[in-house]
């Protein structure tokens, strides 16, 4: 009786451990076959995979003003309907920017911000308002960066309300934004 509780926990054992193995297999063949067929689609080093990806996932909320207007930041940015999603996305028009990696990164605005120009239909739209002659007043969570800060270098953080003003400020500078639960 013995031998046969023993003889049923190795085959356990082994099975436990080939599923492991297979399981790591498919894995790492998974992993490398999103990367390769979404390496032609990576822009400014965010790849679009199939799926979205949740090693590294927070969210960040960004504000741009113009003249004293707020602008409109539209869903889809980073998304392609039933082919891919990029590592930063909106899914709607809150403002709130989507940081879903594989990899722990310092992910940017600038890379946020190519993947935007990418879904414009006219982009010299956005070169006209987001040029590089007239650079933003910058506030991270209510506090201004220093003058010369490029926009472009500014690291998304985990619930950062960010605010890129151009042009006449707003009567009032976002400092924080409430996330909805569980964002």
């Amino acid at each position: 009786m013995l031998l046969l509780i023993l003889s049923i926990l190795s085959m356990t054992l082994v099975a436990f451990v080939l599923g492991i193995g297979i399981h790591m297999a498919d894995a790492q063949n998974s992993s490398s076959n999103i990367s390769s067929s979404s390496s032609s689609l990576t822009i400014n080093g965010i790849e679009c995979n199939v799926n979205e990806q949740f090693l590294f996932h927070i969210h960040a909320h960004l504000d741009v003003f113009v003249n004293g207007q707020l602008m409109y930041i539209p869903p889809q940015i980073g998304i392609i309907p039933e082919e891919c999603i990029y590592w930063l996305h909106t899914h709607d028009g809150s403002g709130t920017i989507h940081i879903e990696s594989p990899v722990k990164s310092d992910f940017t605005l600038g890379q946020f911000f190519d993947l935007w120009k990418k879904k414009m239909n006219n982009p010299q739209i956005f070169d006209n308002i987001f040029n590089n002659k007239d650079m933003p007043q910058i506030y991270t969570n209510g506090n201004k960066l220093p003058s010369g800060t490029n926009y472009k270098d500014v690291k998304l953080h985990a619930h950062d309300e960010i605010a890129l003003i151009y042009g006449t400020p707003p009567d009032n500078i976002p400092s924080r934004y409430d996330f909805p639960q569980g964002l």
